[in-house]
């Protein structure tokens, strides 16, 4: 189950989307004019909000789904965070909606050898209901990092809390 919703630049990027009666709206703070790089989600139904989360992310959300990772009957808020601390990695959050408010967590890191080769640049995207990362992979020659032409690509297994990595393309 994947509800499609939509984004639009500004000053602060906002994405909406609707599950059943439920209208949740995903707000990324604009660091230029806030104090901290965070972001908001609310879920509203037609009388009023029944839950505001706020998120402080050192980074920029970069993309946001409503999906149900888990094929439990109850949507995930997937949002994707890029330059954090500002640097060129990312990151995602999960955010499951149980009994009226959100479950929040963060996938485990990959470990030190699914990183070889990682010099940030981090794509998520979902695909057939999972949570897929990718990354440019870099081979070190003398303190020279050279693009190596393939990617590394993981799905996330959310029930697991656990990244399986896929073949390289």
């Amino acid at each position: 189950m994947l509800m499609t919703g939509h984004g639009w630049a500004g000053s602060s990027a906002n994405w909406e989307f609707e599950s059943d009666d439920l209208k949740v709206v995903v707000i990324g703070k604009d660091a230029v004019y806030d104090d901290a790089r965070s972001y908001q989600i609310v879920v509203s139904d037609d009388l009023r909000t029944i839950a505001r989360l706020e998120v402080n992310r050192d980074g920029l959300v970069t993309d946001v789904w409503l999906t149900d990772l888990d094929r439990d009957g109850m949507f995930e808020v997937v949002v994707a965070t890029g330059q954090l601390s500002g640097a060129d990695a990312g990151a995602v959050d999960v955010h499951e909606w149980q009994e009226f408010r959100f479950v929040s967590s963060t996938p485990k890191q990959l470990t030190a050898t699914e990183l070889v080769g990682y010099q940030g640049n981090d794509q998520y995207t979902i695909a057939g209901g999972r949570l897929q990362r990718s990354y440019p992979m870099f081979n070190e020659t003398d303190g020279i990092r050279i693009p190596t032409g393939s990617m590394a690509r993981f799905e996330y297994q959310y029930p697991e809390d656990r990244w399986e990595a896929r073949s390289p393309k």
